[in-house]
């Protein structure tokens, strides 16, 4: 009795440790003082991003005023995942890693293998010496002869993780918050837990580890406190954990699943059992007689064919 009293109480202390493994201790570090003395992108204080690099899979739109005759250069590109895009006769361009203006600088070297600078814009008539050109003045970023620009921003994305209804990758325009991309990804789900959300920022070159950021999302909501309301940049993780009750409840659950396995199997072998047997048990519980009936009357109440001839006889 006192051996499975231990052993009882030893499964009880397991249950508890266990239940508190898996609440766990899943907030951030970085309190909310620190955060709003430092000077963190946030709702009203947003910055602009640098400019766009040009990466797979963006499209980018390039267009070429006077290319050569039926070889038009207009039109949307995709960069390829080997970092390139087409201009069809005019061969490829490699873009990945640079900016618009960067792009176009490059797409006009490359095309003085198929059309003259005049076409381009590189040369322009010289005034002082008729009928000869002379080279265009300023930088070929600022020629007015072709045009690149960014038609689809897909390469630089944010993530929103956990108990969101629509948890993945979504496209960054420079402008959203946490609280928008959480509303983007279909908003918490009831299993969430509101006071234990944080952005993670994947750390810069250079430097020595990520920022964990806490999000007080009642605060955000309820408060319009915007001090955890960061703004969003690429890379940004927000992850949003489970309520401790329904990690609990699941550990809880994974924990007695193969107790209730056996359980079941056991209560199922043992209804079989009683089945089986119950096979020779007649309905009612009267037991079955099958040799003669004998005796002065009546067996458990109900007369025998015998009986009943035994008084047929003495009447007579």
């Amino acid at each position: 009795m006192d051996r499975s009293r231990d052993i009882r109480r030893k499964f009880g202390a397991l249950l508890s440790m266990a239940a508190l493994f898996a609440c766990g201790c899943q907030t951030v570090k970085t309190p909310e003082e620190e955060i709003a003395k430092k000077f963190i992108p946030r709702e009203l204080s947003k910055v602009s991003m640098p400019d766009y690099v040009v990466e797979p899979p963006d499209i980018i739109v390039v267009e070429v005023l006077e290319a050569l005759p039926g070889r038009p250069i207009t039109g949307e590109r995709l960069v390829r995942p080997d970092g390139k895009i087409s201009l069809g006769f005019y061969g490829d361009v490699y873009v990945a890693g640079l900016t618009t203006d960067e792009i176009k600088e490059k797409i006009v070297l490359h095309l003085r293998k198929y059309i003259t600078d005049e076409a381009l814009g590189l040369a322009i008539p010289d005034r002082d010496k008729p009928g000869e050109m002379k080279r265009a003045e300023g930088e070929i970023r600022d020629l007015n002869r072709v045009f690149v620009d960014v038609a689809s921003y897909n390469s630089k994305v944010y993530y929103v993780q956990g108990d969101v209804g629509v948890p993945g990758r979504l496209p960054i325009t420079g402008n959203e918050t946490v609280l928008d991309a959480i509303n983007y990804a279909g908003g918490l789900i009831p299993t969430a837990s509101t006071v234990n959300i944080r952005l993670v920022r994947p750390a810069p070159p250079g430097a020595c580890c990520e920022q964990k950021l806490p999000v007080n999302l009642p605060a955000i909501i309820n408060g319009g406190d915007t001090t955890t309301n960061y703004q969003m940049m690429p890379g940004d993780r927000v992850v949003v954990y489970r309520d401790p009750i329904v990690r609990t409840s699941i550990f809880l659950d994974r924990l007695a699943a193969p107790f209730n396995s056996v359980l079941n199997s056991m209560l199922q072998y043992s209804f079989t059992a009683r089945s089986v047997l119950s096979i020779n048990v007649p309905i009612n519980g009267f037991p079955t007689t099958t040799g003669p009936t004998t005796g002065t009357g009546a067996t458990n109440g109900v007369l025998t064919p015998r009986t009943t001839n035994n008084l047929g006889n003495g009447a007579r």
